[in-house]
């Protein structure tokens, strides 16, 4: 349905000449991404409301979106089931949290867990994505770059005793990454550089 209507607004862009014809796959692409990342991301903050923990949410999304963009990692094959099990693993992540930020020690050993993991794989190289050899190295330096940077804000965080379920729900952003890198080399997503 999403690329259904960004073929026609592509299209009518073209027929008014808003676009050239050569450029109609590039913005289609870009556009039924822009679509996805809003449903879901809109989703997502739906979701904090309705359980009153908006904020929580949008440390969540920040940490994760900006570190999954660089870690790759397993990625389904249509948006249904990437939205469906988005909404289900963030529901779930709204149950865990609390009951991890009970037990902080299982939560730091996971986290530490989930760093190490990202600074020794750095990125999953995902067909979709399909990197040379250069475009990986730089994105794992990035992935590796901006985990630190992550792990940096959590440690300060701890330090001034900043409310402990905003450093949990940082914490597991970075431990989801850090599964999918795994779920993906376990279903053999990953494209090998030659």
């Amino acid at each position: 349905m999403i690329e259904k209507m960004a073929l026609k607004i592509v299209n009518q862009m073209e027929a008014e000449k808003i676009i050239s014809k050569s450029n109609c796959e590039y913005y289609e692409y870009a556009l039924i991404g822009v679509v996805e990342r809003t449903i879901t991301v809109g989703t997502m903050l739906l979701l904090g409301l309705i359980f009153r923990l908006v904020l929580p949410t949008i440390c969540f999304m920040v940490f994760f979106f900006s570190l999954r963009k660089r870690t790759g990692g397993f990625h389904a094959n249509e948006f249904w089931q990437c939205y469906l099990g988005t909404v289900i693993f963030y529901i779930a992540i709204m149950q865990i949290v609390p009951t991890l930020c009970k037990k902080l020690t299982v939560m730091y050993v996971m986290l530490f867990l989930a760093i190490l993991l990202i600074c020794i794989m750095g990125t999953i190289n995902h067909p979709n994505m399909d990197m040379n050899k250069s475009e990986l190295q730089e994105s794992k330096k990035a992935a590796r770059l901006i985990v630190l940077m992550e792990v940096m804000i959590i440690a300060v965080m701890i330090y001034l005793k900043a409310g402990i379920l905003y450093i949990g729900y940082m914490s597991v952003a970075i431990i989801l990454c850090a599964f999918l890198m795994c779920l993906a080399k376990i279903t053999k997503q990953e494209v090998k550089v030659k």
